[in-house]
């Protein structure tokens, strides 16, 4: 079997919960083992992986090397996602007394959620939502607490940009909508039905289990890099996916969740996300309808992406292409009618808009260069 392939059956093995850990530690070689590191750390799971493997009781059968490297990532992960809290209990008490809410999206709201994930998700930035009309206050309150702008979106964009503090571990991404076609999941929507928690006397929003799992799968599969369309498998993002299934239980509308995701002509990469987590993670199976033949293809080419990494980089200018006129992106930008006229006239218009340079650039985009055929 392909080192990679071998190396992500290994942390996928050992990410599943207690009792489905199959993989044997003693089977495994230290060229492997350098691989399964490799690839935990590469998609952000190596916290995760060693958690996962306490709970199982197996981390006395790793050798001393990899499970003292991963108690080390994990408490390090520990001690940063601590101090992540704060300076969201800080941030939320600020904007409380400025008398606005603010919401926790993805791995922030996760902290505060997950008693485990405070050691074992790990976190880049903190994704911050506010309303829209909060936009004029928010750089003055943010730099009141000694946060600069270091990444300033376009406008247009579904996030005002990043901001960041001297000593601090995370920046603050600041949105007004969770993903770039609005349309899709509007704010005001999560906003409706998002859950009060409190933290002693700071008042904090997350979004409802039902959206936490939406804005998952779309931000894995849709949003910005369009990974369901690249082939691109990011194991943190199924990860969490199975492990918001898992806890969620009843709390989540998978009925909803399916059908507001067809509504959009999302189902496949729903699917394809949903079967991800069930085949590698083992997740319970809960959307309303079994998985078609497209997830279990998707899943394949993610596979084979994986073993052949050139294949992926091949395929960009055709997943750009199908990710730029994916209907749902047609919805937002047009009037209805039929799908075909409005590609048409999206073509044109970009067609319009730039040279053959720009063409070029957009056709080719890839993680490392972004840039897309957005508005």
């Amino acid at each position: 079997m392909n080192r990679t392939l071998a190396a992500l059956r290994i942390v996928c093995d050992g990410l599943r919960r207690p009792g489905d850990t199959a993989f044997n530690p003693g089977e495994i070689d230290e060229i492997t083992w350098r691989a399964v590191i490799e690839l935990a750390n590469a998609h952000f799971v190596a916290p995760a992986l060693y958690a996962s493997l306490a709970n199982a009781d197996r981390l006395a059968e790793l050798p001393d090397d990899v499970r003292d490297y991963l108690a080390l990532l994990q408490a390090a992960n520990a001690n940063r996602n601590r101090r992540v809290r704060k300076q969201a209990l800080e941030l939320s008490g600020a904007l409380a007394k400025a008398g606005l809410d603010a919401m926790l999206l993805k791995g922030g709201a996760t902290l505060f959620l997950e008693a485990d994930a405070q050691s074992s998700r790990m976190i880049r930035d903190l994704d911050l939502l506010v309303p829209a009309a909060a936009a004029s206050a928010m750089p003055g309150i943010l730099e009141a607490l000694g946060y600069n702008v270091v990444n300033r979106y376009p406008d247009g964009h579904n996030a005002y940009g990043d901001f960041a503090r001297a000593g601090e571990p995370a920046a603050i991404d600041l949105h007004f909508e969770l993903i770039d076609t609005p349309h899709v999941l509007p704010a005001r929507d999560v906003w409706r039905r998002a859950v009060e928690i409190r933290h002693g006397n700071v008042k904090l929003f997350v979004p409802s289990p039902t959206d936490r799992i939406l804005h998952n799968v779309l931000h894995a599969q849709v949003h910005y890099l369009n990974d369901y369309w690249r082939g691109a498998l990011e194991l943190r993002q199924v990860y969490e996916f199975a492990q918001l299934a898992a806890r969620s239980g009843t709390d989540v509308d998978w009925a909803f969740v399916s059908e507001h995701m067809h509504r959009h002509a999302l189902t496949r990469p729903l699917h394809a996300h949903a079967w991800a987590a069930h085949r590698l993670l083992n997740a319970p199976w809960t959307l309303p309808r079994p998985p078609g033949a497209a997830a279990r293809v998707h899943l394949q080419r993610c596979m084979l992406q994986l073993r052949f990494p050139v294949l992926a980089q091949l395929l960009i200018p055709v997943a750009n292409v199908q990710a730029s006129f994916a209907p749902h992106r047609m919805d937002g930008l047009y009037q209805p009618g039929p799908l075909v006229l409005r590609r048409m006239r999206h073509a044109v218009r970009f067609l319009r808009k730039g040279n053959a340079g720009d063409w070029i650039a957009r056709l080719l985009r890839s993680p490392a260069h972004p840039r897309g055929w957005r508005r």
